[in-house]
């Protein structure tokens, strides 16, 4: 079921949290929120795939000068969610299966490990995991997807904290990207985030009890799962995928 058009989320809301957040680009105040508000309407599915965007009604809409929305164009290109058609613009860029199996290689190399070895952490702060995981269930059972993402890559990042590999979240971060916008897509369609909850108390569990190996094996499941999504995402609404040969 397509979503009708919504504005995106307001900058000057976003840009204090913005700014705190690791793993973005080095900008301003205003140049961060920017980038964060249409971030997250790629990323929330606010912006389907294949739409087009313009630099002039974003500017209009969020009441800034086209500098930060033609900054935060240029980091999305790089980050994959946005794609420039010469002599036709810029697009929300379609998802594919390819770069999403390359996300998933990149997520299990580093995740699982993460898990196995936050096990190890102290256990005053891997105890910290829970309050996460009730924030999100929070979220979700108030239909606050957006909230509920936004949570989710908080304790994907703490887990890279708790195994002391802090540094490795950009390119963590990346990997996501398109893996969330699937997630996204599930929620109203097969109710991914009731799922994910599910995964991410596994998880915690083991990681609690300090059971490394049972941490990374539910992660690895937890990895895997949009695979699931996909078929179904892809089967009601193939106009989001992009042909793959």
């Amino acid at each position: 079921m397509a979503r009708a058009r919504t504005q995106i989320p307001e900058f000057a809301v976003m840009a204090g949290g913005a700014a705190e957040r690791p793993g973005l680009p080095g900008r301003g105040g205003m140049g961060r929120g920017v980038y964060e508000s249409i971030r997250t309407a790629i990323l929330d599915c606010t912006f389907l795939p294949g739409i087009g965007l313009s630099e002039q009604a974003l500017s209009d809409e969020l009441q800034v000068s086209r500098a930060p929305v033609r900054e935060a164009f240029r980091q999305l290109v790089v980050e994959g969610l946005l794609e420039v058609i010469p002599q036709r613009g810029t697009f929300v860029a379609r998802l594919s299966r390819s770069k999403i199996a390359d996300a998933i290689f990149v997520r299990e190399a580093i995740e699982c490990r993460a898990a196995e070895l936050a096990a190890a952490a102290p256990r005053a702060r891997r105890r910290q995991l829970s309050a996460i995981v009730q924030r999100q269930a929070r979220a979700s059972a108030q239909h606050d997807y957006t909230t509920h993402l936004s949570t989710d890559e908080e304790f994907h990042h703490r887990i890279l904290e708790l195994a002391g590999h802090p540094h490795a979240w950009p390119a963590l971060r990346l990997a996501r990207t398109g893996m969330n916008r699937i997630r996204h897509l599930a929620i109203p369609e097969v109710g991914s985030d009731r799922i994910a909850l599910d995964h991410h108390r596994l998880i915690v569990s083991a990681i609690v009890a300090g059971d490394g190996a049972a941490a990374s094996a539910a992660m690895r499941v937890h990895i895997h799962s949009p695979l699931v999504f996909l078929d179904a995402i892809h089967a009601r609404h193939p106009a989001y995928f992009q042909e793959e040969r």
